[in-house]
């Protein structure tokens, strides 16, 4: 299988996302510490800022899960860092069987919505075992 990085089309921001695939147990609680960065690396402030976690079942497909933290739920917005729990509900629908591949996307959505797309992938649910 070839890397859905090389395949996913960033959408056009100022940012240019990362590509960062992401591999989970299908009924597991799985926690992701996410910084928001600049196209330089550093960190963004996002005190004011909305940042969602997106899943869907294919590129500009349909939506699996969606996990949002507004601008006060952010473990340390100064750093531009928040924190997503994905838990067993979020994966139900994959395959019990088989590996299930979704692609996801953060976003950064700030006061005055404007929408930034930060980080892109897969997201790779394999089967409980």
């Amino acid at each position: 299988m070839t890397s859905a990085c090389a395949s996913l089309v960033c959408s056009a921001a100022t940012v240019q996302p990362d590509c960062v695939n992401l591999s989970i147990v299908r009924g597991t609680q799985n926690r992701f510490e996410v910084v928001i960065t600049d196209g330089f690396g550093r960190a963004v402030a996002i005190n004011n800022d909305t940042i969602e976690f997106i899943v869907k079942d294919e590129p500009n497909g349909t939506s699996v899960f969606t996990k949002s933290n507004g601008p006060t739920e952010h473990s340390n917005p100064g750093l531009g860092e928040t924190i997503f729990d994905i838990d067993e509900a979020d994966t139900a629908t994959a395959s019990e069987t088989e590996m299930t591949y979704w692609v996801y996307e953060v976003r950064r959505t700030n006061p005055v919505s404007d929408v930034f797309v930060h980080l892109t992938g897969q997201l790779i649910v394999r089967p409980t075992i």
